[in-house]
């Protein structure tokens, strides 16, 4: 699927997967704070997704293996590339998001490989998850909140996959994943809504998920974000309270994830599955049935009110 790549062999214990695209603003501090972390077995594997600015020069000339492809992508795909190759070209054990517009603390891989072999030891070798908060800045790396989860107002620790299948509270670029988790994750279909939360919805099934409650990195907040924070308060809900409400990406995930492991599935998580992907073709009093039965919720009364008012 992804063709026209650099050959060479990461050695390393980890790989940080570092997606670029028009990102010669920001880059150069991301990169400075990868190469001041504590921890320093790594490799850092970059993809380039078809910039048009300085960013590959900028890449080259750091100790970073790039990819040599100049396909665009997208975000979620450029980080499926980078995964996919990064599984069968190198003995890394562990693999990192990295997006080009952040800056790391200087533990961050430390702190979040820490929690990734407590985990190790009380599960084994299973699929694993560690996500962390994180410090959302402005352009100037100004503190807008100290907490991510709480910026947005997200219970990290809900990890069931019925939750996640409705709302996301994984951040890929905190997220480290361990090699059996990112085999299982493969291949990416594109009709996942993003990278982090398809390895977050395999992880939830048929694995673990751990969080480290404290900011690793500061989370850049800018005009170009792919997605970035959007800050949950009064006016978050007045602004989107009359907006349509539309389901139809997480369900497109879900039927994919279905598909991908159906003959792993039990009937209980199949038939939640099913009756979600249906969701939009029921009735106003069968969508809301469906919901409430398989605990299809969002996170607090609000979202939930506009889930259910609006669906």
């Amino acid at each position: 699927m992804y063709l026209n790549f650099l050959e060479f062999s990461l050695s390393s214990n980890i790989s940080i997967l570092l997606s670029t695209y028009n990102g010669s603003k920001y880059l150069k501090n991301q990169l400075d704070s990868l190469f001041a972390q504590t921890y320093k077995d790594f490799e850092i594997l970059a993809r380039d997704d078809g910039s048009s600015d300085d960013t590959v020069e900028i890449l080259s000339s750091y100790n970073v293996k790039v990819l040599n492809t100049g396909e665009n992508l997208g975000a979620k795909m450029s980080f499926a590339a980078l995964l996919e190759y990064a599984v069968n070209n190198s003995a890394s054990e562990y693999f990192m998001f990295c997006d080009q517009d952040d800056v790391w603390n200087t533990d961050k891989i430390e702190k979040t490989l820490a929690k990734m072999q407590e985990m190790e030891k009380e599960h084994g070798d299973i699929p694993l998850l560690v996500h962390t908060d994180l410090e959302v800045v402005d352009e100037g790396l100004h503190t807008l909140g100290s907490s991510f989860m709480a910026y947005q107002n997200l219970p990290a620790q809900k990890s069931t996959l019925n939750y996640l299948l409705m709302q996301n509270n994984i951040t890929g670029c905190t997220v480290m994943i361990n090699k059996s988790l990112a085999i299982k994750s493969l291949p990416m279909p594109k009709e996942c809504m993003m990278h982090d939360g398809w390895v977050g919805l395999v992880a939830s099934r048929f694995g673990k998920i751990g969080y480290v409650d404290e900011a690793t990195i500061k989370y850049v907040q800018h005009s170009k974000n792919s997605l970035g924070a959007k800050k949950f308060d009064i006016g978050f809900v007045l602004k989107h309270i009359f907006k349509k409400y539309s389901i139809s990406k997480n369900t497109m995930q879900a039927e994919a994830f279905l598909k991908q492991f159906e003959d792993e599935l039990d009937k209980q998580t199949k038939k939640m599955l099913q009756d979600f992907i249906t969701l939009e073709q029921k009735t106003f009093w069968q969508k809301r049935v469906v919901l409430w039965q398989h605990r299809l919720l969002k996170y607090g009364f609000l979202r939930n009110a506009g889930l259910f008012l609006k669906i």
